[in-house]
Protein backbone atom coordinates (compact mmCIF):
# COMPACT_ATOMS: atom_id res chain seq x y z
CA UNK A 1 0.00 0.00 0.00
CA UNK A 2 1.16 3.51 -0.96
CA UNK A 3 1.38 6.36 1.63
CA UNK A 4 2.10 9.86 0.93
CA UNK A 5 3.35 11.83 3.88
CA UNK A 6 3.63 15.82 3.66
CA UNK A 7 6.09 17.28 7.25
CA UNK A 8 4.49 21.15 6.11
CA UNK A 9 7.51 23.34 6.63
CA UNK A 10 5.43 26.58 5.91
CA UNK A 11 5.17 28.28 9.03
CA UNK A 12 2.34 26.67 10.71
CA UNK A 13 4.27 23.63 11.78
CA UNK A 14 1.23 21.19 11.44
CA UNK A 15 1.68 17.31 10.61
CA UNK A 16 -0.54 17.26 7.66
CA UNK A 17 -0.68 13.79 5.90
CA UNK A 18 -2.13 12.14 2.73
CA UNK A 19 -3.37 8.82 2.08
CA UNK A 20 -4.54 6.45 -0.34
CA UNK A 21 -7.83 5.09 -0.10
CA UNK A 22 -8.27 1.31 -0.18
CA UNK A 23 -10.58 1.25 -2.71
CA UNK A 24 -10.46 1.60 -6.45
CA UNK A 25 -10.82 5.06 -7.74
CA UNK A 26 -13.60 4.14 -9.78
CA UNK A 27 -15.74 2.10 -7.15
CA UNK A 28 -17.87 5.00 -5.56
CA UNK A 29 -20.07 2.48 -3.66
CA UNK A 30 -18.82 2.61 -0.40
CA UNK A 31 -18.62 4.71 3.14
CA UNK A 32 -16.38 6.61 4.21
CA UNK A 33 -16.55 6.90 8.71
CA UNK A 34 -15.46 7.09 12.03
CA UNK A 35 -15.40 4.00 13.85
CA UNK A 36 -16.30 3.54 17.49
CA UNK A 37 -12.69 3.73 18.14
CA UNK A 38 -12.25 7.29 16.27
CA UNK A 39 -10.62 5.82 13.61
CA UNK A 40 -11.53 6.01 9.64
CA UNK A 41 -12.92 3.27 8.08
CA UNK A 42 -14.44 2.33 4.96
CA UNK A 43 -17.32 0.41 4.53
CA UNK A 44 -18.21 -1.86 1.70
CA UNK A 45 -21.06 -4.44 1.02
CA UNK A 46 -19.14 -7.05 1.58
CA UNK A 47 -16.43 -5.88 4.63
CA UNK A 48 -14.98 -2.97 6.30
CA UNK A 49 -11.58 -1.49 5.77
CA UNK A 50 -9.85 0.20 8.75
CA UNK A 51 -6.89 2.60 8.96
CA UNK A 52 -4.64 2.09 12.10
CA UNK A 53 -1.07 2.20 10.86
CA UNK A 54 -2.17 1.04 7.58
CA UNK A 55 -5.63 -0.03 5.82
CA UNK A 56 -6.75 -3.18 7.48
CA UNK A 57 -9.36 -5.44 5.76
CA UNK A 58 -11.86 -7.08 7.86
CA UNK A 59 -14.74 -9.38 5.85
CA UNK A 60 -17.98 -9.76 7.16
CA UNK A 61 -19.17 -12.44 8.76
CA UNK A 62 -21.95 -13.68 6.50
CA UNK A 63 -23.60 -12.20 3.42
CA UNK A 64 -26.24 -10.62 4.68
CA UNK A 65 -25.72 -7.38 4.48
CA UNK A 66 -25.18 -7.51 1.00
CA UNK A 67 -28.11 -9.00 0.42
CA UNK A 68 -30.37 -6.71 2.59
CA UNK A 69 -28.49 -3.56 0.37
CA UNK A 70 -29.19 -5.54 -3.05
CA UNK A 71 -33.56 -5.16 -1.82
CA UNK A 72 -32.59 -1.52 -0.92
CA UNK A 73 -29.83 0.98 -2.40
CA UNK A 74 -26.67 0.85 -2.90
CA UNK A 75 -24.60 2.00 -0.64
CA UNK A 76 -23.06 5.59 -0.90
CA UNK A 77 -23.67 8.54 1.19
CA UNK A 78 -26.38 9.64 -1.31
CA UNK A 79 -28.28 6.58 0.02
CA UNK A 80 -27.11 5.72 3.61
CA UNK A 81 -25.13 7.54 6.91
CA UNK A 82 -23.30 6.41 9.64
CA UNK A 83 -23.90 7.46 13.15
CA UNK A 84 -22.36 5.93 16.79
CA UNK A 85 -24.82 5.46 19.69
CA UNK A 86 -23.90 3.63 22.50
CA UNK A 87 -20.63 3.05 21.32
CA UNK A 88 -22.47 1.02 18.57
CA UNK A 89 -21.93 1.80 14.78
CA UNK A 90 -25.13 2.32 12.97
CA UNK A 91 -25.75 2.37 9.01
CA UNK A 92 -29.50 4.22 8.68
CA UNK A 93 -30.96 5.13 5.20
CA UNK A 94 -30.97 8.88 4.47
CA UNK A 95 -34.52 9.54 5.24
CA UNK A 96 -34.98 7.32 7.95
CA UNK A 97 -36.33 3.73 7.72
CA UNK A 98 -33.72 0.49 7.75
CA UNK A 99 -31.60 0.66 10.60
CA UNK A 100 -28.38 -1.37 10.49
CA UNK A 101 -26.14 -2.09 13.96
CA UNK A 102 -22.63 -3.54 13.61
CA UNK A 103 -22.91 -6.36 15.89
CA UNK A 104 -21.17 -9.84 15.57
CA UNK A 105 -19.00 -8.86 12.57
CA UNK A 106 -21.86 -7.52 10.32
CA UNK A 107 -24.42 -5.08 10.02
CA UNK A 108 -27.40 -6.44 10.82
CA UNK A 109 -30.62 -4.61 10.10
CA UNK A 110 -32.67 -4.36 13.21
CA UNK A 111 -36.00 -2.02 12.03
CA UNK A 112 -39.76 -2.85 11.61
CA UNK A 113 -39.96 0.34 9.18
CA UNK A 114 -39.79 0.63 5.29
CA UNK A 115 -37.69 2.25 2.80
CA UNK A 116 -39.57 5.73 3.07
CA UNK A 117 -37.12 8.45 2.74
CA UNK A 118 -39.23 10.64 4.16
CA UNK A 119 -36.52 13.15 5.63
CA UNK A 120 -33.63 12.77 3.23
CA UNK A 121 -30.93 15.32 4.15
CA UNK A 122 -32.23 15.90 7.36
CA UNK A 123 -30.19 16.85 10.70
CA UNK A 124 -28.69 13.82 12.35
CA UNK A 125 -27.86 13.34 16.26
CA UNK A 126 -28.12 11.03 19.32
CA UNK A 127 -30.14 12.76 22.10
CA UNK A 128 -30.93 11.12 25.27
CA UNK A 129 -28.99 7.24 23.91
CA UNK A 130 -31.38 7.36 20.65
CA UNK A 131 -30.83 8.50 17.35
CA UNK A 132 -33.39 11.49 16.10
CA UNK A 133 -33.32 13.39 12.51
CA UNK A 134 -34.87 16.74 12.51
CA UNK A 135 -36.17 18.08 9.01
CA UNK A 136 -35.62 16.96 5.68
CA UNK A 137 -37.35 16.54 2.65
CA UNK A 138 -39.66 13.55 1.15
CA UNK A 139 -42.91 13.06 -0.28
CA UNK A 140 -42.68 16.67 -2.17
CA UNK A 141 -42.49 18.38 0.89
CA UNK A 142 -39.65 19.65 3.33
CA UNK A 143 -40.36 18.51 6.88
CA UNK A 144 -40.28 20.84 10.15
CA UNK A 145 -40.41 17.78 12.62
CA UNK A 146 -38.08 15.61 14.30
CA UNK A 147 -38.22 12.10 14.73
CA UNK A 148 -36.17 9.40 16.45
CA UNK A 149 -35.29 5.58 16.14
CA UNK A 150 -37.25 3.87 19.31
CA UNK A 151 -35.17 0.56 19.50
CA UNK A 152 -38.03 -0.82 22.13
CA UNK A 153 -40.42 -1.63 19.13
CA UNK A 154 -37.82 -0.51 16.52
CA UNK A 155 -39.88 1.58 14.48
CA UNK A 156 -39.09 5.20 14.03
CA UNK A 157 -41.17 8.20 16.14
CA UNK A 158 -42.22 11.62 15.88
CA UNK A 159 -41.22 14.00 18.80
CA UNK A 160 -43.76 15.84 20.26
CA UNK A 161 -43.62 19.53 20.55
CA UNK A 162 -45.85 22.35 22.46
CA UNK A 163 -44.33 25.01 20.63
CA UNK A 164 -45.86 28.18 19.24
CA UNK A 165 -43.07 29.07 16.58
CA UNK A 166 -42.51 26.35 14.18
CA UNK A 167 -39.91 26.69 11.84
CA UNK A 168 -40.80 26.36 7.89
CA UNK A 169 -39.32 23.05 6.83
CA UNK A 170 -35.81 22.73 5.55
CA UNK A 171 -33.03 19.92 4.41
CA UNK A 172 -29.16 20.13 4.72
CA UNK A 173 -29.12 22.57 7.33
CA UNK A 174 -25.94 23.15 9.76
CA UNK A 175 -26.60 22.39 13.40
CA UNK A 176 -25.36 20.46 16.61
CA UNK A 177 -26.41 19.51 19.86
CA UNK A 178 -25.72 21.15 23.01
CA UNK A 179 -26.73 19.79 26.43
CA UNK A 180 -30.70 19.62 25.34
CA UNK A 181 -30.81 21.87 22.98
CA UNK A 182 -30.75 21.19 18.96
CA UNK A 183 -29.32 24.59 17.13
CA UNK A 184 -30.04 24.81 13.41
CA UNK A 185 -28.77 27.25 11.09
CA UNK A 186 -29.85 27.90 7.59
CA UNK A 187 -30.70 24.70 5.50
CA UNK A 188 -32.45 24.87 2.02
CA UNK A 189 -36.29 24.33 0.99
CA UNK A 190 -35.39 23.69 -2.61
CA UNK A 191 -33.53 21.07 -4.78
CA UNK A 192 -30.37 22.12 -6.37
CA UNK A 193 -31.44 23.60 -9.49
CA UNK A 194 -34.74 23.87 -9.16
CA UNK A 195 -36.49 26.57 -10.67
CA UNK A 196 -38.40 29.05 -8.71
CA UNK A 197 -38.39 26.62 -5.43
CA UNK A 198 -34.90 26.95 -4.25
CA UNK A 199 -34.82 29.10 -1.19
CA UNK A 200 -31.93 29.24 1.47
CA UNK A 201 -32.82 30.38 4.79
CA UNK A 202 -30.52 32.64 7.50
CA UNK A 203 -32.15 32.19 10.35
CA UNK A 204 -31.01 30.05 13.43
CA UNK A 205 -33.26 28.97 16.04
CA UNK A 206 -32.75 25.75 18.64
CA UNK A 207 -35.27 23.11 20.02
CA UNK A 208 -35.39 22.69 23.41
CA UNK A 209 -36.13 19.34 24.30
CA UNK A 210 -36.67 19.67 28.04
CA UNK A 211 -39.64 22.80 27.05
CA UNK A 212 -40.47 21.04 23.80
CA UNK A 213 -40.16 24.19 21.79
CA UNK A 214 -38.43 26.04 19.08
CA UNK A 215 -36.86 29.12 19.61
CA UNK A 216 -35.63 31.77 17.46
CA UNK A 217 -32.32 33.27 17.87
CA UNK A 218 -32.15 35.36 15.02
CA UNK A 219 -30.82 35.88 11.47
CA UNK A 220 -27.59 34.61 10.19
CA UNK A 221 -24.50 37.30 9.66
CA UNK A 222 -23.93 37.22 6.12
CA UNK A 223 -20.21 37.29 6.53
CA UNK A 224 -20.84 33.55 7.02
CA UNK A 225 -20.42 31.04 3.87
CA UNK A 226 -23.64 28.46 4.45
CA UNK A 227 -23.11 25.13 3.36
CA UNK A 228 -25.44 22.73 2.49
CA UNK A 229 -24.16 18.96 3.23
CA UNK A 230 -25.89 15.80 3.86
CA UNK A 231 -23.44 15.29 6.79
CA UNK A 232 -23.15 16.09 10.30
CA UNK A 233 -19.76 18.44 10.64
CA UNK A 234 -17.25 17.41 13.18
CA UNK A 235 -17.84 18.80 16.62
CA UNK A 236 -14.88 19.55 19.27
CA UNK A 237 -16.61 20.26 22.38
CA UNK A 238 -19.59 22.70 21.70
CA UNK A 239 -17.93 23.94 18.52
CA UNK A 240 -18.21 22.26 14.83
CA UNK A 241 -16.17 22.41 12.28
CA UNK A 242 -16.74 23.36 8.64
CA UNK A 243 -14.07 22.90 5.85
CA UNK A 244 -14.32 24.02 2.27
CA UNK A 245 -11.71 24.77 -0.20
CA UNK A 246 -11.35 27.85 1.32
CA UNK A 247 -11.89 28.17 5.01
CA UNK A 248 -12.04 26.07 8.01
CA UNK A 249 -14.99 27.83 9.81
CA UNK A 250 -15.59 27.10 13.50
CA UNK A 251 -18.70 27.86 14.61
CA UNK A 252 -19.75 28.74 18.51
CA UNK A 253 -22.80 28.32 19.22
CA UNK A 254 -23.00 28.80 22.70
CA UNK A 255 -21.38 31.96 22.20
CA UNK A 256 -22.89 32.44 18.96
CA UNK A 257 -19.34 33.39 17.38
CA UNK A 258 -17.82 32.10 14.38
CA UNK A 259 -13.96 32.01 13.35
CA UNK A 260 -12.99 31.53 9.56
CA UNK A 261 -9.73 30.49 9.33
CA UNK A 262 -7.36 30.22 5.82
CA UNK A 263 -3.83 29.37 4.96
CA UNK A 264 -2.80 29.28 1.37
CA UNK A 265 -4.15 26.20 -0.53
CA UNK A 266 -3.79 24.12 3.20
CA UNK A 267 -7.77 22.50 2.63
CA UNK A 268 -7.30 22.99 -1.64
CA UNK A 269 -9.11 19.37 -3.16
CA UNK A 270 -11.41 18.44 -0.62
CA UNK A 271 -14.05 16.36 -1.67
CA UNK A 272 -17.61 17.42 0.07
CA UNK A 273 -19.55 14.62 -1.39
CA UNK A 274 -18.06 12.46 2.19
CA UNK A 275 -18.26 13.41 5.55
CA UNK A 276 -15.18 15.14 7.54
CA UNK A 277 -14.46 13.89 11.00
CA UNK A 278 -12.31 14.38 14.19
CA UNK A 279 -10.39 12.13 16.57
CA UNK A 280 -9.11 13.98 19.56
CA UNK A 281 -7.40 16.77 17.67
CA UNK A 282 -6.83 15.33 13.91
CA UNK A 283 -9.22 16.25 11.00
CA UNK A 284 -10.07 13.70 8.91
CA UNK A 285 -11.51 14.03 5.41
CA UNK A 286 -11.18 13.38 1.48
CA UNK A 287 -9.97 15.10 -1.05
CA UNK A 288 -9.92 14.85 -5.21
CA UNK A 289 -6.35 15.36 -6.60
CA UNK A 290 -6.57 14.99 -10.28
CA UNK A 291 -8.83 11.85 -9.88
CA UNK A 292 -6.97 10.67 -7.14
CA UNK A 293 -9.12 10.22 -3.83
CA UNK A 294 -6.63 10.69 -1.01
CA UNK A 295 -7.37 10.18 2.62
CA UNK A 296 -6.37 13.18 4.55
CA UNK A 297 -5.41 14.57 7.96
CA UNK A 298 -3.62 16.92 10.02
CA UNK A 299 -3.79 18.69 13.55
CA UNK A 300 -5.88 21.39 14.33
CA UNK A 301 -4.49 22.44 17.40
CA UNK A 302 -1.95 24.14 15.95
CA UNK A 303 -4.09 26.13 13.53
CA UNK A 304 -5.16 28.77 15.95
CA UNK A 305 -1.75 30.03 15.73
CA UNK A 306 -0.45 29.33 11.64
CA UNK A 307 -3.64 30.52 10.23
CA UNK A 308 -4.93 33.79 9.75
CA UNK A 309 -8.33 34.01 11.61
CA UNK A 310 -10.94 36.48 11.75
CA UNK A 311 -14.10 36.01 14.18
CA UNK A 312 -17.67 37.97 13.76
CA UNK A 313 -21.02 37.52 15.75
CA UNK A 314 -23.06 34.39 14.44
CA UNK A 315 -25.94 36.39 14.13
CA UNK A 316 -26.72 39.53 12.21
CA UNK A 317 -26.37 42.70 14.04
CA UNK A 318 -29.52 44.42 12.66
CA UNK A 319 -29.03 46.89 15.11
CA UNK A 320 -25.73 48.99 14.49
CA UNK A 321 -26.51 52.06 17.05
CA UNK A 322 -24.29 52.71 19.66
CA UNK A 323 -25.34 53.50 22.88
CA UNK A 324 -24.78 57.36 22.26
CA UNK A 325 -27.33 57.04 19.21
CA UNK A 326 -30.12 55.29 21.32
CA UNK A 327 -30.18 58.70 23.80
CA UNK A 328 -30.10 60.89 20.95
CA UNK A 329 -32.50 58.82 19.07
CA UNK A 330 -34.30 59.04 22.41
CA UNK A 331 -34.24 62.80 22.83
CA UNK A 332 -35.09 62.95 19.65
CA UNK A 333 -38.27 60.73 20.01
CA UNK A 334 -38.98 63.20 23.09
CA UNK A 335 -38.07 66.47 20.98
CA UNK A 336 -41.05 65.06 18.30
CA UNK A 337 -43.50 64.31 21.54
CA UNK A 338 -42.81 67.80 23.08
CA UNK A 339 -43.38 69.50 19.83
CA UNK A 340 -46.57 67.72 19.39
CA UNK A 341 -47.78 68.53 22.77
CA UNK A 342 -46.77 72.37 22.06
CA UNK A 343 -48.83 72.54 18.78
CA UNK A 344 -51.96 71.49 20.68
CA UNK A 345 -51.56 74.12 23.33
CA UNK A 346 -50.80 76.81 20.80
CA UNK A 347 -54.05 76.11 19.74
CA UNK A 348 -55.70 75.97 22.67
CA UNK A 349 -54.16 79.21 23.20
CA UNK A 350 -55.43 81.08 20.42
CA UNK A 351 -58.60 79.18 20.64
CA UNK A 352 -61.22 82.46 21.53
CA UNK A 353 -58.64 85.06 21.26
CA UNK A 354 -58.70 88.34 19.55
CA UNK A 355 -55.35 88.39 18.13
CA UNK A 356 -53.80 91.20 16.39
CA UNK A 357 -50.55 92.19 14.34
CA UNK A 358 -49.31 95.78 12.94
CA UNK A 359 -51.88 95.91 10.56
CA UNK A 360 -54.86 93.19 11.17
CA UNK A 361 -57.08 91.48 13.71
CA UNK A 362 -58.23 88.01 14.01
CA UNK A 363 -60.08 85.72 15.27
CA UNK A 364 -60.30 82.12 14.18
CA UNK A 365 -59.66 82.03 10.95
CA UNK A 366 -60.89 85.18 10.04
CA UNK A 367 -59.03 88.40 10.03
CA UNK A 368 -59.94 92.35 9.44
CA UNK A 369 -57.55 95.02 8.58
CA UNK A 370 -57.00 97.66 11.38
CA UNK A 371 -56.00 101.56 11.78
CA UNK A 372 -52.96 102.62 13.98
CA UNK A 373 -55.11 104.35 16.70
CA UNK A 374 -57.51 101.15 16.60
CA UNK A 375 -53.96 99.02 16.83
CA UNK A 376 -53.07 101.02 19.65
CA UNK A 377 -56.30 100.97 21.22
CA UNK A 378 -56.03 97.27 21.52
CA UNK A 379 -53.17 96.99 22.25
CA UNK A 380 -53.48 99.33 25.46
CA UNK A 381 -56.56 96.76 26.58
CA UNK A 382 -54.42 93.75 25.37
CA UNK A 383 -52.29 94.93 28.44
CA UNK A 384 -54.56 96.53 30.68
CA UNK A 385 -57.67 95.79 32.52
CA UNK A 386 -59.49 98.84 30.98
CA UNK A 387 -58.65 102.13 29.78
CA UNK A 388 -59.96 106.20 30.54
CA UNK A 389 -61.83 108.11 28.29
CA UNK A 390 -58.87 110.61 28.44
CA UNK A 391 -56.07 107.98 27.59
CA UNK A 392 -58.24 107.39 24.30
CA UNK A 393 -58.54 110.69 23.63
CA UNK A 394 -54.38 110.39 23.90
CA UNK A 395 -54.63 107.82 21.36
CA UNK A 396 -56.63 109.97 18.56
CA UNK A 397 -55.08 112.85 19.15
CA UNK A 398 -52.42 115.15 20.63
CA UNK A 399 -53.74 118.17 20.04
CA UNK A 400 -56.81 119.87 22.08
CA UNK A 401 -60.32 119.81 20.96
CA UNK A 402 -63.14 120.43 23.03
CA UNK A 403 -65.11 117.61 25.42
CA UNK A 404 -67.76 116.95 22.86
CA UNK A 405 -65.29 116.89 19.91
CA UNK A 406 -63.70 114.08 21.64
CA UNK A 407 -66.24 112.12 22.59
CA UNK A 408 -67.53 111.90 18.93
CA UNK A 409 -64.08 111.10 18.10
CA UNK A 410 -63.96 108.18 20.89
CA UNK A 411 -67.65 107.26 20.01
CA UNK A 412 -66.43 107.04 15.93
CA UNK A 413 -63.14 104.81 16.96
CA UNK A 414 -65.09 102.45 19.10
CA UNK A 415 -68.19 101.85 17.19
CA UNK A 416 -65.83 101.14 13.85
CA UNK A 417 -63.68 99.11 15.74
CA UNK A 418 -66.66 97.10 17.38
CA UNK A 419 -68.52 96.64 14.34
CA UNK A 420 -65.22 94.80 12.75
CA UNK A 421 -64.92 92.62 15.99
CA UNK A 422 -68.48 91.68 15.19
CA UNK A 423 -67.82 90.58 11.92
CA UNK A 424 -65.30 88.73 13.90
CA UNK A 425 -66.77 87.24 16.75
CA UNK A 426 -70.66 87.76 16.26
CA UNK A 427 -70.00 89.58 19.62
CA UNK A 428 -72.66 92.95 19.46
CA UNK A 429 -69.79 94.83 21.42
CA UNK A 430 -66.41 93.91 22.39
CA UNK A 431 -65.16 97.07 24.21
CA UNK A 432 -68.18 98.22 26.28
CA UNK A 433 -68.27 101.73 28.18
CA UNK A 434 -67.81 101.12 32.18
CA UNK A 435 -67.04 103.78 35.31
CA UNK A 436 -63.27 104.15 36.46
CA UNK A 437 -63.55 101.45 39.22
CA UNK A 438 -61.19 103.91 40.90
CA UNK A 439 -62.92 106.98 40.16
CA UNK A 440 -67.19 106.22 38.81
CA UNK A 441 -67.21 110.37 37.84
CA UNK A 442 -64.21 108.61 34.74
CA UNK A 443 -65.13 106.99 31.72
CA UNK A 444 -63.55 104.24 30.84
CA UNK A 445 -63.93 101.18 28.69
CA UNK A 446 -63.07 97.65 28.80
CA UNK A 447 -62.79 93.90 26.68
CA UNK A 448 -66.46 92.59 27.11
CA UNK A 449 -66.23 89.09 26.52
CA UNK A 450 -63.12 87.91 24.48
CA UNK A 451 -59.43 88.63 25.62
CA UNK A 452 -57.03 90.28 23.26
CA UNK A 453 -53.91 89.62 22.96
CA UNK A 454 -50.68 90.63 20.57
CA UNK A 455 -50.36 87.71 17.85
CA UNK A 456 -47.20 85.86 17.98
CA UNK A 457 -45.75 83.15 15.66
CA UNK A 458 -45.51 79.44 17.30
CA UNK A 459 -42.14 79.19 17.79
CA UNK A 460 -42.18 82.35 19.83
CA UNK A 461 -44.78 80.70 21.45
CA UNK A 462 -42.73 77.55 21.75
CA UNK A 463 -40.05 79.23 23.65
CA UNK A 464 -42.01 81.94 25.77
CA UNK A 465 -43.80 79.24 27.21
Amino acid sequence: MRIIFFFLLIPLNILYSQLNLPVNDSVQNFLFAKSTLGTPIIITENGMFEYLSDWEYISFADNSFKKELDNLDQLNHANFFTIINSKELYIISNGAGPVFVFRDNTFKRIDNSSLHKNQFGGARFIYNNKIHIYGGYGFWSFKSFITFFDENINQWDLVYNESKYTPPGRWKPIYTLINDKLYVLGGRSGLAGSVDQDESFSDVFYFDFTDKEFVNVGKLNPKIRTSYSLFSYPKIEDNILILNNTYLTKIDFKNLTFTNYSKAKAFSGIDNKYPTFVNNQTLFYISDVNGEKLLNSFDISSIGDSFNSESFSLIENRNNLSIKNYILFGLFIALIFWLILKIFSFKDFIKGLILYDEKNIYYNNDSASIKSNEKALITYLSEKPFITASQVNAIISDQQFAKSHFTSLRNRLLNELNEKLFKLTNIQKCIIEIKNPKDNRIKAYKVNSSIIKKKISFLSFLFKT
